[in-house]
């Protein structure tokens, strides 16, 4: 497995800026933004005067398989956001939204909450797990659900949290018994993912963020169905202690001493 990224920056600004921050991996110059125009990502917003900004991409990543086939990318509407490692990993496994079965079922429906990495940072998308673990022999119910409640995740409105729609696993078909109607359920291990990112814009300062919300479900057998059940959550999440650094931070700037070096040079080539 490799990791390369492309940019329309010049080969000796990105040695310097691989230099400056112990990058490991590969970066590739496409400085006329070629590479950039085959995969259909030119930022094409940007006027073509507008010095030194067309030329950029979309913010985005590829995932390829050993034949070089994409089989997942990701792209944000924000340019500071990045799919974040455990997403890439999950892509690059193939892993599906059902996790193994469990070795024991449980008695009723359970769910747990947790983080799919270590911590939230400004410019990296995780996700936020729910797993639930559903009976045997009994199933929940899946979008769409007529006349019955569907799993489902709602979190609390937080200005610090940025979410993208929910991910959910391919549903199963299940008939009623005696009847010629289906439903999308789910049964045994599956999960939901919310992805998301924090908002720390300027005075923000914290070091954690709450977040809170429900969960949905109705379970059933062949014969009944129980009640609609809703639970809440809490979780405290911890930030990154390094954000990134903004462009034109003094600190940033300290480490890039060519900075501004390659930012009149990639203005100039564009006049």
């Amino acid at each position: 497995m490799a990791v390369y990224a492309l940019s329309y920056d010049e080969p000796d600004a990105l040695r310097d800026f691989r230099d400056a921050h112990g990058i490991t991996f590969t970066l590739l110059s496409d400085p006329q933004s070629e590479i950039i125009r085959a995969f259909g990502i030119l930022n094409e917003l940007i006027d073509a005067d507008d010095h030194p900004w067309f030329g950029i991409p979309y913010p985005g990543t590829y995932v390829t398989d050993a034949q070089g086939q994409i089989c997942a990318k990701f792209f944000e509407h924000n340019l500071a956001v990045r799919a974040g490692p455990e997403q890439m990993l999950r892509a690059v496994r193939g892993e599906a939204l059902d996790a193994h079965d469990p070795a024991e079922s449980p008695a009723e429906v359970e769910f747990e909450v947790f983080l799919d990495g270590a911590a939230l940072a400004p410019t990296v998308q995780r996700d936020l797990v729910i797993r639930f673990r559903v009976p045997e022999g009994r199933h929940v119910y899946a979008l769409p659900a007529a006349g019955s409640r569907a799993v489902e995740v709602v979190l609390e409105a937080n200005p610090a949290l940025v979410l993208r729609a929910v991910q959910r696993p391919a549903a199963d078909e299940h008939q009623l018994a005696g009847t010629d109607e289906v439903f999308p359920v789910h049964h045994d291990t599956f999960e939901l993912r919310q992805p998301l990112t924090v908002n720390r814009g300027p005075g923000k300062d914290f070091s954690a963020v709450v977040i809170r919300g429900e969960v949905h479900w109705q379970v059933c057998d062949d014969a009944v169905c129980d009640i609609p059940v809703s639970r809440r959550f809490e979780l405290s999440v911890p930030l990154e202690t390094s954000p990134p650094r903004a462009m034109g931070d003094p600190e940033g700037m300290a480490l890039e001493p060519n900075a501004m070096a390659h930012f009149a040079r990639m203005t100039a080539r564009r006049k």
